[in-house]
């Protein structure tokens, strides 16, 4: 990006919330390109399109625009988290309509059945990411309840080796359900 353009957005944003002009300059400049990130991403063009909307609507109402330092790259990094919004309410109202199809207790609400379930996708899918020994370790311990000593022994090392590498697959999957938290709320 050259200087002028630099330039020109920082004096367009500096001016976003008293002059209208200024939005739409930034919003000629910049819907198509974010539209086509946002498509690429979930290849439904009504949820891109509301995805950008979003995204120019949150621009307008932020508090203070004139310290977003390179515009495009925070343009595009809000369309990429709208899209990720976007898919996980869609995939809730489809996890609802499955839900109500089927029989459930009453004594769960069918919300709280879909953020479990959502969870636990979302956990398990980690928990295949981490390094084989600390995966195996800690699938023995959750999922075939396992103690520390059964997993020690069967796998021919230290109960203390198991503790450490089970401390490690917690940190690590705490550290993705945080990022998680973060992004959706």
């Amino acid at each position: 990006m050259n200087t002028k353009r630099t330039y020109d957005e920082t004096a367009l944003l500096a001016r976003l919330n008293v002059d209208e002009s200024a939005f739409q300059k930034i919003y000629n400049r910049y819907w198509e390109r974010l539209l086509s990130i946002a498509y690429h991403k979930c290849n439904d063009l009504s949820m891109a399109e509301d995805c950008v909307q979003d995204v120019f609507l949150s621009l307008l109402n932020h508090q203070a625009p004139d310290r977003i330092e390179n515009l495009e790259a925070y343009l595009a990094k809000a369309v990429k988290f709208s899209i990720l919004r976007a898919i996980y309410k869609h995939r809730r109202i489809q996890y609802i309509d499955e839900y109500t199809d089927s029989n459930l207790p009453q004594s769960i609400s069918v919300e709280e059945a879909l953020e479990e379930k959502m969870l636990q996708e979302y956990l398990f899918d980690h928990v295949e990411q981490l390094p084989d020994r600390c995966r195996i370790i800690f699938k023995s311990s959750r999922q075939e309840h396992m103690s520390n000593d059964e997993i020690a022994e069967k796998m021919n090392i230290s109960k203390r080796t198991v503790e450490n590498q089970l401390s490690i697959a917690m940190k690590t999957l705490r550290k993705y359900l945080l990022r998680t938290i973060t992004i959706f709320f």
